[in-house]
């Protein structure tokens, strides 16, 4: 380091003599040169130390490169050792197709999500993706989420994407709205390559009950599932737009109740039907509906019946599964009652029960013996009543017969 003290250091101000005072032969000019050389000296020290440490750091960034590339050849390496790289791509995309989210009841579907299947296989490595990216199977379920929000533009591409990769296979779709109108507009426009495709349709008409008709007037032939939630079943338009729908083999209603009037507008429809879900506030109205709807092979009645009526005994020849929901406000052992002493079904095989407290237990063994069916399984939820000994008299009737007694949940 170079030696800067000089005399003027000690100086604690400025003194007007020391401009004639010589040191060395030297003034104080001299000194300030000096010191501006000095420091040029130092600056370019600085300049060239910088240079070093520019090169030093991009040295570090070039092994740290060099550093994730190993890692990953490893990382490749060791998965080509395991089970799941060497698994054929047959058996893997067998594997993904049990990695779909379960379709929740009355079909609703899962919106996507990154956590789950199938955008997450995408993420797991580079084969995994393009096995995923090419099975169309793994495409073919969509839940479309319209709101308020402006989302629409971000969620389009992941849509149009989602539907291009389905490769014309057979669509299930849900839409769903969250407190605004469907802007059809927009949804046909991406939706208008694959409307031929669309085979099951699940629409929640919560926010506007006119809102189904615009996606109903366009579906294509190849529509056989339609599951529609609050919605206003005696509007004209939309009963016309349901009768169009001639492939339609299943309908779920979640909303209006059904009385044999309303079910009379509907008529050409459920001829057509192999499976059903609907609300009923009359018991003549269940039979009405099993003489409309003679092909059937499954029914869901969610019944609010609270009268008692007299019917007369018909029989289906073909209803395979019978599941009946009880709403909460209008229990009553007579309705059951009323339905088993009406009722013969030779072919059921399974036969559900909920939300019925106390169980007609004799009326129910009529009905298994009038039916003489080969019923598999008796599903009884848990708020039915039923002891030991009366499932044994089941069993009794039918040795083959499976019992499953719901738990109640906490």
């Amino acid at each position: 380091m170079p030696d800067l003290e000089t005399p003027y250091s000690q100086a604690s101000f400025p003194n007007a003599n020391y401009s004639d005072i010589q040191l060395k032969d030297r003034t104080i000019s001299a000194v300030i040169t000096e010191r501006k050389e000095q420091l040029d000296a130092v600056l370019h020290e600085i300049s060239d130390l910088e240079t070093v440490m520019d090169s030093i750091q991009n040295l570090r960034q070039q092994l740290v490169g060099e550093k994730e590339k190993i890692i990953k050849s490893i990382n490749l390496h060791k998965s080509l050792v395991s089970a799941l790289w060497r698994l054929p791509t047959e058996v893997l995309s067998h594997i993904f197709r049990h990695c779909l989210p379960e379709i929740r009841e009355f079909n609703r579907l899962k919106k996507p999500s990154v956590l789950e299947a199938p955008i997450l296989l995408t993420t797991v490595c580079r084969r995994w993706r393009e096995v995923a990216v090419t099975m169309p199977s793994l495409w073919c379920r969509l839940a479309v989420s319209v709101d308020r929000e402006g989302r629409w533009k971000r969620l389009i591409f992941c849509y149009k994407l989602w539907l291009k990769r389905s490769r014309g296979c057979p669509l299930s779709l849900a839409f769903y709205s969250c407190n605004c109108a469907y802007d059809w507009t927009k949804i046909l426009c991406f939706l208008h390559p694959h409307i031929n495709q669309i085979s099951s349709l699940c629409i929640d008409l919560d926010y506007d009950e006119d809102q189904a008709k615009p996606i109903l007037d366009v579906l294509g032939p190849a529509l056989q599932e339609l599951t529609i939630f609050a919605w206003e079943a005696s509007d004209p338009d939309l009963v016309r737009s349901i009768l169009r729908l001639s492939t339609l083999r299943s309908l779920q209603t979640l909303g209006p109740s059904f009385d044999v009037e309303l079910l009379s507008l509907f008529n050409p429809v459920w001829a057509r039907l192999t499976n059903i879900t609907i609300n009923m506030d009359e018991s003549d109205t269940v039979l009405h509906l099993l003489r409309l709807a003679p092909n059937l092979c499954s029914v869901h009645m969610i019944v609010l019946i609270d009268e008692i009526t007299d019917l007369e005994l018909f029989t289906h020849t073909k209803l395979q599964s019978l599941r009946i929901t009880c709403e909460e406000d209008f229990r009553s052992t007579s309705r059951l009652s009323q339905v088993f002493d009406a009722l013969s079904l030779p072919n059921l095989r399974i036969f559900e029960v909920s939300g019925e407290p106390p169980w007609p237990h004799e009326k129910f063994k009529a009905f298994l013996t009038r039916s003489n069916c080969p019923l598999e399984t008796l599903i009884l939820g848990a708020e039915v009543e039923t002891e030991h000994e009366q499932r044994a008299e089941y069993v009794s009737l039918i040795p083959s017969l499976e019992i499953v007694v719901s738990e109640e949940e906490d």
